[in-house]
C-alpha cells in the first residue's frame, strides 16, 4: 500500500529547490539546481525554458523516487520570488524572460512617474512604498520598450504561477503576490481599480486571484505521461516566498515577530487587522496580507537592508576569516565600553527614513581593541532591529510575545545570545533553514485535502526551534544602551549630513 507524501517548490533567487516531504513533515527527497540567469545589453533575465527544463528534472527526480518507494505525492505546491513574472499570449506561450525582481532597468521608469501625489496613492491602496522592484514598473518598462510584445500579452504571471501554468494550463495567483505587483488592494482584497488607473495596466492582463492553499488544478495528461504516473496529483497554489516561509514558522500567529536575518533583514509582525496609519509609510514600513480560506494574515514589514553585510564588511576591513575567529575577539572583550556604533550604511532603517546616510563610530579610546568595535556592531545593529519591533507595536497595537529570527545570520549564535537579552524576549531560532519548501508542502497539504485544516496541518508539519534563552541580569543594562542609542540617532544622522556637505 502507497503511503502519502508532499511536494514543496521554491523557486528562488539563487536556486530551484524542491524538497518531498511524508505527512508528518519529515524529509524524504531534497532536490536542488541553480536558477538560470543571463546578462543583455537590457540587463538580466532568467530565461524560462531553461526553467521548466530544471522544474521538470526535479520533477523527474522526485516522481521517480516516490514510484521506488511506494510513495503517493498527493500535492504540489508552487512559491516564488515576488515581483518578478513571465507575460504570456492567448496560446499561453512566454513572450518575455524573466526580468529579475533587482534588475535596475524599472529604476528610470520608476522616477519619470513618481511624484508626491502619487506616493500618497500608492500607500492608501497597496500598503507599499514606492520601490522600483514592482511588477507594474516591469510591465511598464515592457510597453515602452516592446509595444508591439506589450499588445500581445493575455496575462502577466509571477514565476511560482508560470510554472504551475505550464504544469496544469490553470492560470491563477494569490494574494502574497498580487501585492507586488502594486496593483493589488489589500483592504478590499482585490485589484486595485485605483492603481491600475493611475499606471494605465488594463485588469484583463492580470490573473483571478485565489488563496493560497487553494487548488490550482492537476498536472496535465501530458506531464503525467513525461513523469510516468498515472494517478492525479493536485497543483496547489503557494504564494510569495518570504511569507510563505513566514506561514511555516508560525509567524501569522498572535503576538509574534518573524526576524528574516541575512545580509539584509526583514521584522515581519503580524497585526490583527490591516493598518493604513500614514506614520508607516513615511518611516518606511511596509503593510500587507497573506491570505488562506481559513485566515486573512495581516502584517507590518521593517526593512532593515545593511545587517548582515556590516558584519560582513567588518570581517573584509580587518581580514577576518571565519566566525571562529570572530567569536575569539569578542571573547576579549571583557570590560564595558560606551561605544556607539551607527550602521545605517548607505541606506536607512525603518522607522528612520533619511534620504541618505553613512556609517559613524563614537566613544572609542586608546584602550579600544577590535573585539569592542565587533560587539558595538553586533549591539547597534540590534538596537536597529528593536527600534523598529518598538515602532510596529505601538503603531499595530500588538504586545509582542514571540520572537522568531530565520536566515544565514542565526548561526552566529553570540549575536543571537546578545540580541536575546536587548529585545528582553528568548529568541526561537529556526531549524529547518528551508522553510520555503516546508511551507509550500504544507500549503498543498491542504489543497490535497490531506490536511482538512490549518490546525491539522500544523499537528503534523512542526516547526523546529533552538531556544536562546535571555539573561535577565543583561537585560536592564542593555534598556539603558539602547536608551542613549535612541536619543543619539537624530544627531548622527546629521553629523553626517554635515560632513558630506
Amino acid at each position: 500500500m502507497s503511503t502519502n507524501a508532499l511536494a514543496g517548490f521554491d523557486i528562488g533567487t539563487s536556486k530551484i529547490r524542491c524538497i518531498l516531504y511524508n505527512e508528518k513533515g519529515n524529509i524524504l527527497l531534497n532536490s536542488s539546481y541553480k536558477t538560470p540567469l543571463v546578462k543583455t545589453s537590457e540587463g538580466y533575465y532568467n530565461p524560462t525554458i531553461e526553467i521548466i527544463k530544471i522544474v521538470l528534472k526535479i520533477l523527474k527526480k522526485t516522481f521517480k523516487f516516490s514510484n521506488d518507494n511506494n510513495y503517493l505525492i498527493k500535492g504540489i505546491a508552487f512559491s516564488s520570488i515576488g515581483e518578478a513574472g513571465v507575460p504570456i499570449d492567448k496560446n499561453l506561450r512566454e513572450l518575455l524572460n524573466i526580468i529579475p525582481w533587482y534588475d535596475q532597468r524599472t529604476k528610470s521608469i520608476r522616477d519619470n512617474i513618481i511624484n508626491k501625489r502619487i506616493l500618497k496613492k500608492i500607500y492608501k491602496n497597496t500598503g507599499l512604498n514606492n520601490d522600483h522592484f514592482f511588477s507594474v514598473y516591469k510591465l511598464l518598462w515592457i510597453k515602452k520598450n516592446k509595444p508591439n510584445l506589450y499588445k500581445k500579452i493575455y496575462k502577466w504571471l509571477p514565476v511560482n504561477d508560470y510554472v504551475a501554468m505550464k504544469l496544469t494550463g490553470e492560470i491563477s495567483t494569490d494574494h502574497s503576490q498580487a501585492l507586488r505587483t502594486l496593483m493589488y488592494n489589500p483592504k478590499k482584497l482585490k485589484w486595485s481599480q485605483e492603481m491600475l488607473s493611475e499606471f494605465k495596466i488594463n485588469k484583463r492582463i492580470l490573473p483571478k486571484i485565489i488563496n493560497s492553499g487553494d487548488k490550482k488544478g492537476y498536472l496535465s495528461k501530458n506531464i503525467k505521461k513525461i513523469l510516468k504516473i498515472k494517478y492525479d496529483c493536485v497543483v496547489v497554489n503557494g504564494g510569495h516566498d518570504h511569507f510563505v516561509g513566514i506561514f511555516a514558522l508560525g509567524g501569522f500567529k498572535k503576538n509574534t515577530i518573524v526576524d528574516s536575518l541575512g545580509s539584509a533583514e526583514a521584522v515581519t509582525l503580524s497585526t490583527n487587522k490591516y493598518n493604513t496609519d500614514i506614520s508607516l509609510q513615511k518611516s518606511n514600513f511596509i503593510t500587507g496580507v497573506f491570505k488562506t480560506k481559513f485566515n486573512a494574515y495581516y502584517y507590518i514589514v521593517a526593512s532593515i537592508l545593511t545587517s548582515g553585510l556590516i558584519i560582513e564588511w567588518f570581517k573584509e576591513t580587518f581580514n577576518i576569516n571565519n566566525f571562529n575567529q570572530l567569536n575569539k575577539i569578542l571573547k576579549k572583550t571583557k570590560t564595558k565600553k560606551n561605544i556607539i556604533f551607527f550602521p545605517q550604511f548607505e541606506y536607512s532603517h525603518s522607522p528612520i527614513n533619511a534620504p541618505k546616510t553613512n556609517g559613524f563610530i563614537g566613544g572609542i579610546d586608546r584602550s579600544t581593541t577590535l573585539g569592542d568595535i565587533y560587539k558595538s556592531i553586533l549591539e547597534s545593529l540590534s538596537f536597529d532591529t528593536l527600534n523598529a519591533m518598538k515602532f510596529m507595536q505601538f503603531k499595530g497595537k500588538v504586545k509582542v510575545n514571540k520572537v522568531i529570527s530565520s536566515g544565514g545570520s542565526v548561526q552566529n549564535i553570540n549575536w543571537m545570545k546578545l540580541r536575546a537579552n536587548i529585545f528582553n524576549k528568548d529568541i526561537y531560532i529556526d531549524k529547518n533553514i528551508e522553510n520555503v519548501s516546508f511551507g509550500s508542502a504544507l500549503l498543498a497539504g491542504i489543497g490535497s485535502g490531506i490536511f482538512k485544516n490549518e490546525i491539522e496541518a500544523f499537528k503534523n508539519f512542526k516547526s523546529k526551534f533552538r531556544i536562546i534563552k535571555k539573561d535577565k541580569k543583561l537585560v536592564d543594562e542593555y534598556k539603558l544602551q539602547f536608551k542613549k542609542y535612541k536619543e543619539n540617532i537624530i544627531d548622527i544622522i546629521k553629523v553626517n549630513q554635515n560632513i558630506k556637505r
